[in-house]
């Protein structure tokens, strides 16, 4: 990570993406028209006809082992989709160039940031990946906004950020992942709040190359069409490469209690109870449900508060007033601020040095249910969740979110109650993949649970594993919205080179 006052000067910073000096014979020098393929150095003077990739400040790569690293994702899933070359860009300009490129010679084109998707949403087959993982500089934070490059990774700006005593106000529950990935999906809080979750809606200010190659800033009131058709669009219409997201105050420490229920009735009486009062001076800052290590069958209650030193919370008996014992019981464990959001990002470390984590096939699933449906869905799932649903190491959540927190038009929720509840079985592989038998089993698995969802009136956070057709994204969508999102692509991907692993148009 870079930070303004450490970016390094420009001749070190062409050295570094070795502009200057060798090209190796591997570095992309252009385009072959006649056979739809790229040209490396070596092939250069033998290939007539070439088309010249423009100058660079970066990198564009196709050797096996670059190309290889960009042909799967986490979810070890969709394999074998791979790039005929990969971009380190070394600039924005370098995207802008790669893009119009890429559109004048009929080459599609993906962006990620760190290969975090499950179901190959960030894959492309043949064309080129943007890996913007190269840009990551933190340009200033401050009360006003924090100033990022795409590529900066949350668990990076949460970290400089709390140096200055703020922080995002919508974390992830995992947090290395790139600041324009989780945009480009919409981006669930998951560990601080109940009121204020969804990332796309604490941003300021995008800049964006679009799939013409054009550089826009847009926000809600300036190129506000572009500013919508970014936030939860799945890089379908461009490509984030700079975001103003917004700060709030850190707290110094937080305090939270952890109970097991047995009782799901129980469970969402209790959690009702502490939803009815939360972000109050005598509430909870933050109520879910969170398992992990296997625990089948079960929810558990997570109740957290944040606080500073000099004003710490009421006691157990006060937060849990109006709770069943079992709530009462639950015994607290404070951490500071930073040590409380990263706790997955250790258990995540911990399973990848211990459990193989990155080759895990990972069919996740992840719901965003009504109000009115939530506890009739939990209660006929869950108890007959299985070990190969529910391994070792996986997560599985449920977690209310006040429904008018999400504006953002391509983030789906449901249509109404004043709380949506998000509702995730982040399966994993017990064994590493891949394996194209629990895949499949899976996948299937999981089209249903969607089927099931959408018959109360859910909808599907598109960070999972749900294979859809044309038709399930139109319904994913509702007529209205999915005719502007189609709307948004003609415009500003004109030739459909962006984002083709979604399989939305």
């Amino acid at each position: 990570m870079n930070t303004e006052g450490q970016q390094q000067p420009e001749f070190a910073r062409r050295r570094l993406f070795g502009i200057a000096g060798a090209v190796a014979a591997t570095t992309v020098v252009g385009f072959n028209p006649a056979t739809s393929g790229w040209v490396t150095a070596a092939e250069a003077a033998s290939t007539p006809g070439m088309r010249s990739v423009p100058p660079l400040d970066g990198r564009l790569e196709m050797d096996d082992r670059t190309r290889a690293a960009h042909d799967h994702d986490q979810g070890n899933i969709v394999l074998g989709k791979t790039p005929n070359a990969v971009l380190f860009p070394g600039s924005v300009s370098d995207i802008q160039k790669m893009i119009r490129y890429c559109r004048e010679n009929g080459i599609k084109a993906a962006t990620n940031t760190g290969h975090n998707s499950v179901l190959g949403q960030t894959l492309v087959n043949g064309g080129l990946v943007i890996n913007g993982r190269s840009l990551n500089t933190i340009h200033s934070i401050t009360p006003e906004g924090a100033d990022v490059d795409g590529g900066v990774l949350w668990m990076d700006l949460i970290k400089a950020a709390v140096e200055v005593g703020l922080t995002p106000p919508a974390i992830t529950g995992y947090t290395q992942l790139g600041v324009a990935g989780t945009l480009s999906i919409g981006g669930l809080g998951a560990i601080t709040s109940n009121t204020v979750v969804s990332q796309a809606d604490q941003i300021q200010q995008l800049e964006v190359v679009t799939g013409a190659g054009d550089l826009v800033t847009c926000s809600p009131t300036e190129n506000s069409d572009l500013f919508l058709a970014m936030c939860a669009g799945q890089g379908q219409c461009g490509v984030i490469t700079r975001a103003t997201v917004n700060m709030v105050p850190a707290p110094e420490r937080v305090r939270y209690y952890r109970a097991p229920y047995s009782d799901i009735p129980q469970f969402f009486t209790d959690i009702r109870t502490l939803l009815s009062r939360v972000d109050q001076a005598d509430g909870f800052n933050w109520v879910a449900s969170v398992n992990t290590a296997g625990l089948t069958g079960l929810v558990s209650l997570w109740a957290a508060v944040a606080y500073n030193q000099d004003s710490p919370p009421p006691s157990v008996d006060v937060l849990m007033r109006g709770c069943s014992t079992t709530a009462h019981a639950a015994a607290p464990i404070d951490l500071p601020y930073l040590d409380y959001v990263l706790q997955v990002d250790t258990i995540v470390d911990a399973f990848r040095a211990t459990q193989n984590w990155d080759r895990l096939v990972k069919p996740w699933f992840n719901a965003i249910l009504p109000d009115s449906g939530v506890e009739g869905f939990v209660q006929d799932l869950f108890p007959r969740l299985t070990a190969e649903d529910v391994s070792p190491t996986t997560f599985v959540l449920i977690s209310p979110a006040l429904r008018s927190g999400f504006t953002r038009p391509l983030f789906r929720v449901p249509d109404s109650g004043k709380w949506a509840w998000v509702c995730g079985i982040l399966t994993n592989s017990t064994l590493p993949g891949p394996d194209e038998e629990f895949a499949s089993k899976m996948l299937a698995r999981n089209y249903r649970w969607w089927t099931d969802v959408t018959s109360i009136g859910g909808r599907r956070y598109v960070e999972d594993a749900v294979p859809f057709t044309a038709a399930d994204w139109k319904k994913h969508y509702g007529d209205e919205t999915y005719a502007a999102f189609a709307g948004w692509k003609k415009r500003f991907d004109p030739d459909g080179i962006l984002a083709p692993g979604a399989g939305i148009f």
